[in-house]
């Protein structure tokens, strides 16, 4: 075989289109994240004012209440700290449980209230009576109101179950006693025995008091209100353009310059802003078309979101190529899921529970996986690059051989001298993990 013969079949392999697919590939590997977690409650205490007039019976009964810590009774007023549980916002309806109790003596007996769990939803208060747990009482006259992030929720009146005062008496009531009386029948001295009972002190619907809560979520949904704003590293970008990509805008973020302002589709919000994850509807599309060819590879960056807890900016990812190797289909990932893309340091944090907002503003990184992705652009570029290097320094060698010239160089020359170009093309346009990404900016709203 001629030397010209094996140039001229080596000139569209200067650089295998293996390499290129590998590049493509790696720009597929951002690892999906977590679903983000509901919203419990993260703090907060309710307060159980005894009524006068059920403390007044119990204390003429000799019934006798006292504090479970780290629950508190100072005159007929109980507080309790709330431990956990979950509140829906605008209704108040959830769960909330509680720490501590209540104990309750008479006589030589007594027994523990504990676990107390208000359901605002049905309306009734649980709670563990000497270690079984009952629908205690009943919550009548129950409302809710916004308290900041939180809320405050109210009950007018909370009455005895048949259940609770069931546990009670059966705790409490002394066991049925024979008195034994000495009467005279007919000139002599009898002995009666007489069984006395103890009439159980607590019966069904006896109104306990009245009780109040306030608690504040760990956090608090957001409204499709306001918009993020994320303005694009000047540099990032131009790196981006030097190899052929485009950045398009998808509805209905738009563009000014390389800052693309999204509006807030929805998430949540910790009341410090330290934790929560705020999303946006819209994105971004990284288009590169490789020039004389029909390769072309899109990576979808859509509903970009900032994770206050992680401290990350996360995207929803989905990857198209038409790259084909030896036969082997088109690297179409599709959607990848949420994904991590870069290190956030938060430079503003307003949080204002009057008007249940957060304000953020935060500088980024882009983090190892993100930029293993970026680079795959260039890599891919270089590639091009490199391939038509190798067919023009082909084709000079090729006319060098028809005109009877020896070589310039030989196969191996001309592909290192294409990559060697190539490299000199995009030495200035590689992407590593820690460049600035940008910064991101929003005001979310809370429910």
């Amino acid at each position: 075989m001629s030397e010209s013969t094996r140039l001229g079949r080596a000139r569209g392999r200067m650089l295998p289109l293996a390499i290129v697919a590998a590049a493509v590939a790696a720009m597929f590997v951002l690892a999906p994240l977590a679903s983000a977690a509901s919203n419990p409650i993260a703090k907060g205490s309710t307060k159980l004012t005894i009524n006068k007039g059920f403390n007044n019976k119990a204390k003429k009964a000799g019934i006798k209440i006292t504090a479970i810590k780290p629950a508190t009774l100072k005159g007929t007023k109980a507080t309790f700290t709330v431990t956990g549980g979950s509140v829906e916002p605008t209704t108040g309806k959830g769960t909330i449980t509680h720490s501590g109790g209540l104990k309750v003596k008479w006589g030589k007996k007594s027994v523990a209230l504990k676990a107390f769990e208000l359901n605002t939803t049905t309306k009734t208060l649980t709670a563990k009576v000497g270690g079984k747990s009952i629908k205690f009482a009943k919550l009548g006259g129950v409302s809710s109101a916004r308290l900041g992030f939180g809320n405050s929720i109210a009950a007018k009146n909370v009455k005895l179950t048949g259940a609770g005062a069931k546990a009670l008496n059966q705790a409490l009531t002394p066991k049925p006693t024979k008195v034994k009386t000495k009467v005279k029948k007919n000139g002599k001295t009898v002995v009666k025995v007489k069984t006395v009972k103890t009439t159980p002190p607590f019966k069904a619907n006896m109104v306990l008091g009245k009780s109040s809560t306030e608690v504040e979520p760990q956090t608090d949904n957001v409204l499709a209100q306001e918009n993020m704003v994320y303005s694009g590293d000047s540099t990032l970008f131009g790196k981006l353009k030097d190899v052929g990509v485009e950045v398009q805008t998808i509805s209905p973020t738009s563009v000014n310059g390389t800052t693309y302002t999204s509006g807030i589709s929805g998430g949540t919000i910790s009341p410090l802003g330290t934790s929560g994850q705020v999303n946006s509807a819209g994105g971004i599309k990284l288009v590169q078309k490789i020039p004389g060819t029909s390769l072309s590879t899109t990576i979808t960056l859509g509903s970009i979101g900032v994770d206050l807890a992680a401290k990350t900016a996360t995207v929803e990812v989905n990857g198209e190529s038409n790259v084909e190797v030896e036969g082997k289909k088109p690297l179409n990932v599709g959607n990848l899921g949420r994904s991590s893309i870069a290190d956030l340091t938060i430079t503003g944090n307003t949080p204002s529970p009057a008007t249940r907002s957060l304000s953020i503003s935060a500088t980024s990184t882009i983090q190892p996986v993100a930029a293993e992705v970026l680079e795959g652009f260039v890599k891919v570029w270089e590639g091009a690059i490199a391939v038509k290097a190798g067919e023009e320094l082909g084709a000079k060698v090729k006319k060098e051989v028809e005109e009877g010239k020896p070589p310039a160089m030989n196969e191996q020359q001309i592909k290192e001298a294409a990559l060697k170009i190539a490299a000199e093309k995009t030495a200035n346009d590689h992407i590593k993990a820690g460049e600035s990404l940008g910064s991101f900016s929003f005001t979310a709203i809370g429910e």
